[in-house]
């Protein structure tokens, strides 16, 4: 297989996020205080993140339930983070394997990588002091899992990668700044935040630069499999674990059917959609099947007049 190198674009971006690293990189045990207890003290999440926030089963819960279940959320949370983050680091491992040391891509990769590992020992600290299972992301996406990282490459990983962050980055943003939130979950929400960012901006540099160099066979093949590849991302998002766990009758059909969470996906995968837009891999033809997986809205925002 003939390697492609980075783009200049691309690497003028990578030396740029390598800078970034240096100024500003967070070591998850020294630069959170876990002696904070993970109490009931203060959600684990905003209320409204909370994928049964505004149904039945969130009326009929008491303000203590509502607080022991987000912090099992952010725990469930935590889990499908590690899953993404493994998946994440396998995809940038591939794209490193054919890169030689010179390339403008190289070192900005292994940056990557290390900040992934540093932030699944975080989310595993996290649900080890929360005091509640280690939920997993069921067998069949762990299956799918297993298979992209198998068979992705190029843009097509990038996407995937760009999905799951996009997601918890938009989660994490509200986290950091809400008072009603415990301070350890805000703290890990605002270093992910703050190392995410770098990962993001290389990923939308990567796809733009990286996509009109396939060939229409390449593209084809990532059309039609990047929306299944999102709705797997999005799917880890409710873990019907935790409503078994917790007891909860209905809570996860619930969740999965809740119009607020649907809708919250959609708007969170937002700056994705528009970037997949922008560069064609969502059109006229593959809209439809991102719609019915409920991915993007039913119309389209209008342009600008």
């Amino acid at each position: 297989m003939a390697v492609t190198l980075s783009p200049p674009a691309l690497a003028e971006k990578a030396s740029r996020l390598v800078a970034a690293s240096e100024r500003q990189s967070f070591d998850p045990f020294t630069d959170v205080d876990w002696s904070v207890p993970l109490d009931d003290s203060a959600y684990y999440l905003p209320p409204e993140f909370l994928p049964l926030y505004g149904t039945a089963a969130w009326a009929a819960m008491t303000e203590e339930e509502r607080i022991a279940y987000s912090r099992h959320e952010v725990a469930a949370l935590c889990s499908a983070g590690i899953w993404f983050e493994n998946i994440l680091m396998h995809l940038v491992l591939r794209h490193l394997y054919d890169l030689p040391a010179d390339d403008g891509s190289h070192r900005y990769l292994l940056i990557e990588t290390a900040d992934e590992c540093r932030h699944s020992a975080m989310f595993g600290e996290l649900i080890r002091q929360a005091g509640t299972p280690a939920y997993q992301v069921s067998p069949l996406l762990r299956r799918l899992g297993n298979f992209l990282k198998a068979t992705s490459r190029g843009p097509e990983s990038y996407i995937a990668i760009l999905a799951a962050e996009e997601l918890l980055d938009i989660s994490n943003r509200a986290t950091m700044k809400d008072d009603r939130v415990h301070p350890t979950s805000r703290r890990i929400a605002q270093i992910h935040v703050l190392e995410e960012a770098r990962h993001m901006s290389f990923a939308r540099t990567y796809i733009a630069e990286v996509w009109p160099t396939l060939s229409r066979f390449q593209r084809l093949v990532a059309m039609i499999r990047a929306p299944f590849i999102v709705r797997g991302v999005a799917d880890a998002l409710v873990n019907p674990a935790v409503y078994e766990t917790l007891g909860i009758e209905d809570g996860y059909r619930q969740a999965r059917k809740n119009p607020v969470h649907r809708e919250r996906v959609i708007r969170d995968l937002g700056r994705l959609t528009g970037l997949l837009e922008g560069i064609g891999v969502i059109n006229r033809f593959t809209r439809p099947v991102w719609r019915a997986l409920g991915l993007v809205a039913a119309v389209p925002a209008p342009g600008p007049s």
